[in-house]
């Protein structure tokens, strides 16, 4: 097995040379679904990853829309995180291929990974998160402790001594630099009687507490010490827009959402002029919504989530809306929108936003994408053939993305009634994966000779 992972992790670092980013992710996924502690195959991952968004990282409204399937992959694999751990941690690397600099879903990574006894990978998701988030000590400190537990002393004693320079009064960081210089100590000069850094501790009740720094740090008792003083804070400094904002951040986190969308009101209030507040509402409000259909879905009212659903994608529309009126030339922010509408069924605005898009080689070939199922559904056949034809220009493998653009290809010869061409697309994709979609039915009735009428496409 370990040559087999060995290949697929070197096709994949060939593909990132190349710049085939989208090839090596899809191979190093796989590699890092068989060997979940293998760091070379997650680093080559992650920097794939980067690489693909290097000149354009998703702006945090496409990570909100694209990253919804992956949230929810998480919330449901995380329902058996603890039978089957791997399976959770290939939920958070899916996210992460939109999202690779994401300090919430590194950490859940790396948390889930060191519970399942996979070291190597829970060190490499806490140092993935300190590295994008350098002043985020929460996640120094979780990659200090595992580096300690794996015997990296001088590793964990710079971790933490960064730690001390963030926040000199973070005294467990400050005491367990000081226990990591000793053991290091200890351990050069031979004596071995001292096993570890805990044997230097005299309250024996401390010891534990940077394993369960976190936790507490996570805790509703603490959101609701910190609620506290940001609202004390703000009686007497009720001018302070920061402090509103953070109020909402921690309301946020306790899930009490009408809290967290009072305090950006206020913060509107004092400075209507900022239309970075309004958005930042906005993302609260999307984030509310999200929370409910996912509620909804767990408890099985699927009238209720279809609701909230239609909901969520109303808000959304008009958010990208106002932040395209704000920023025109934002393609990210553009490329949002035009999803969003061709999702609702405005078609002839949708299209409107892909041929802006378009126009930029790192949006091309998703923009010919979603102009082809735009066409579709305004039956103009050869204009969506155009665009999808082009859409495969420079695609190598047979990628997920490819199968999508075959599909609907596919799709479209048939309702064109060009069967043959039809049958060419669909059995392209049989050949490498005869469980996508429902390809294989399709393929079966075009060999058939079956009229299938009106097709349903999902897009």
């Amino acid at each position: 097995m370990s040559t087999n992972i060995n290949k697929l992790i070197e096709r994949g670092e060939d593909a990132l040379k190349k710049k085939n980013f989208d090839y090596a992710i899809e191979v190093l996924l796989q590699a890092v679904s068989f060997a979940p502690n293998n760091r070379r195959a997650r680093e080559a991952l992650r920097k794939a990853e980067l690489k693909k968004h290097e000149h354009s990282y998703p702006s945090g409204f496409a990570v909100a829309i694209f990253g919804l399937p992956a949230k929810i992959g998480m919330f449901f694999a995380g329902l058996g995180k603890k039978g089957n751990p791997e399976s959770y941690m290939m939920a958070c690397e899916k996210f992460l291929t939109l999202d690779p600099k994401s300090k919430k879903v590194n950490m859940l990574l790396g948390d889930c990974a060191a519970q399942a006894g996979h070291l190597e990978t829970a060190v490499f998701a806490f140092e993935t998160a300190s590295e994008h988030h350098p002043d985020d000590v929460t996640a120094m400190k979780k990659h200090g402790q595992l580096l300690w537990k794996s015997g990296e002393i001088l590793k964990a004693h710079a971790v933490y001594d960064r730690v001390v320079k963030i926040d000199p009064k973070d005294q467990e960081a400050v005491k367990a630099r000081k226990n990591l210089a000793a053991e290091a100590s200890l351990k050069e000069t031979g004596f071995e009687t001292a096993r570890s850094s805990q044997d230097l501790i005299k309250d024996k009740d401390k010891a534990g507490e940077l394993e369960q720094s976190e936790r507490m740090y996570r805790s509703a008792d603490d959101l609701t010490t910190q609620r506290a003083a940001i609202e004390q804070r703000l009686a007497d400094d009720p001018d302070n827009m920061d402090l509103y904002l953070d109020l909402s951040e921690v309301c946020e986190r306790m899930k009490d959402w009408e809290a967290a969308l009072g305090a950006y009101d206020e913060a509107i209030k004092k400075k209507p002029q900022d239309a970075s507040l309004q958005f930042g509402r906005d993302d609260v409000e999307i984030k509310h919504l999200e929370s409910d259909h996912l509620a909804a879905v767990q408890a099985g009212k699927t009238n209720e989530a279809d609701l909230i659903e239609r909901k969520l994608k109303d808000v959304k529309t008009v958010a990208f809306r106002k932040r395209v009126k704000a920023y025109p030339t934002d393609l990210n922010l553009r490329f949002s929108l035009g999803d969003l509408l061709l999702a609702r069924g405005d078609i002839e605005e949708a299209i409107g936003e892909f041929q802006q898009t378009v126009r930029d080689p790192k949006f091309r070939s998703e923009s010919q994408l979603r102009l082809g199922k735009a066409f579709r559904q305004k039956n103009q056949f050869d204009l969506a053939v155009r665009q999808l034809t082009q859409a495969l220009e420079g695609q190598s493998g047979m990628t997920e993305r490819v199968k999508e653009i075959r599909y609907t290809l596919g799709d479209v010869f048939q309702l064109k009634g060009d069967g043959g061409a039809a049958k060419e697309q669909f059995s392209m994709i049989y050949e490498v994966d005869i469980g996508f979609r429902d390809v294989g039915d399709r393929l079966a009735k075009l060999e058939s000779g079956a009229s299938e009428g009106t097709l349903s496409l999902d897009d």
